[in-house]
């Protein structure tokens, strides 16, 4: 349990009961977001003690933000114009101009992974559980979308097995496809093999070689108006002057994350951390772990949790 209110900057009990229909009050929508931090920065709100800037943190106006020589921070304004800090920098109100859309959908997404019910009992039953004697099905899974029509599977290995056998079927009907993938524990869908249709449902299971196959798991993938929708939103990254692999990360993370696609929204959140240059913001380690949990990874999970629980006190 949370020992205090939490901050301005992180208040996140705020969010999760305001309608997602309606636009945020003023008083509760900052002026910017935190998108990208290289170097030392940090960030003083109002007239607190400077702390070391967060991605995904929320800057009000009149917060300052103090990067040293050499460092800079990326800022999304809630107008939807990106801000190059590189030198001491009182946050103002944003002027017209950019891709509101974008910031809004931001906003959107972190409210609801901060309001989400991700830390209850009702994914459970997703989690990864080894089963003694099969291959533990780890991706896909849990009905979760992927991106692409020739996906990657991976599980766990079997002591003692010489070789597996993967079989994927769509569960409305039609011939199995099944292939020897050798002593490979990650195998991806060849591209000379036919393409698994966009927005079906498919089955798969893995026999190791002489043994009992494992419970299937299914996944879906992406559909058409899905996949669209997908590529404008990373060319709106792309036409704020940002990378969707580079310093536009953590939007390419929201992204992903609003369309379903957990998978590639863990990801990004990954090479996100991986990148350095500061640690995330409570609202991105509560999506972090919301995404964790669909995923099956409840240790993972409840560490992320707990990160973002520490930041909130």
């Amino acid at each position: 349990m949370r020992k205090s209110t939490p901050a301005p900057t992180r208040l996140l009990a705020v969010l999760a009961t305001i309608s997602l229909a309606a636009p945020l009050a003023a008083q509760e929508d900052p002026a910017a977001l935190v998108v990208r931090v290289s170097g030392t920065v940090q960030v003083r709100h109002g007239g607190a003690a400077p702390a070391p800037a967060t991605v995904g943190e929320r800057l009000a106006p009149g917060d300052e933000v103090l990067p040293a020589s050499g460092s800079r921070a990326l800022l999304l304004t809630r107008s939807g114009a990106t801000l190059n800090v590189t030198e001491n920098t009182t946050v103002a109100e944003p002027a017209a101009g950019g891709n509101p859309d974008m910031f809004d959908r931001t906003m959107r997404t972190l409210a609801q992974a901060a309001s989400g019910d991700a830390r209850g009992a009702g994914l459970r039953q997703g989690m990864i559980r080894p089963i003694p004697g099969e291959p533990t099905l780890v991706a896909p899974r849990n009905g979760l979308t992927v991106a692409t029509a020739h996906p990657t599977f991976r599980w766990m290995p079997v002591d003692g097995a010489t070789g597996y056998m993967i079989q994927v079927r769509r569960i409305d009907g039609g011939r199995p496809m099944r292939f020897d993938t050798g002593m490979d524990t990650e195998w991806t869908l060849p591209e000379g093999e036919a393409a698994l249709e966009a927005g079906a449902t498919y089955a798969w299971t893995v026999a190791p070689e002489g043994g009992r196959p494992t419970r299937e798991q299914q996944f879906q993938v992406m559909a058409a108006d899905v996949a669209g929708e997908l590529e404008q939103a990373m060319a709106d990254v792309s036409s704020l002057g940002l990378d969707p692999r580079g310093d536009g990360l953590f939007l390419s993370a929201i992204v992903y994350r609003d369309l379903g696609l957990v998978y590639e929204a863990h990801e990004a959140l990954s090479d996100l951390e991986a990148a350095g240059g500061g640690d995330l913001a409570a609202e991105l380690y509560l999506l972090k772990g919301e995404i964790l949990s669909r995923l099956g990874r409840a240790d993972e999970a409840t560490v992320a949790f707990d990160r973002a629980d520490a930041l909130l006190r």
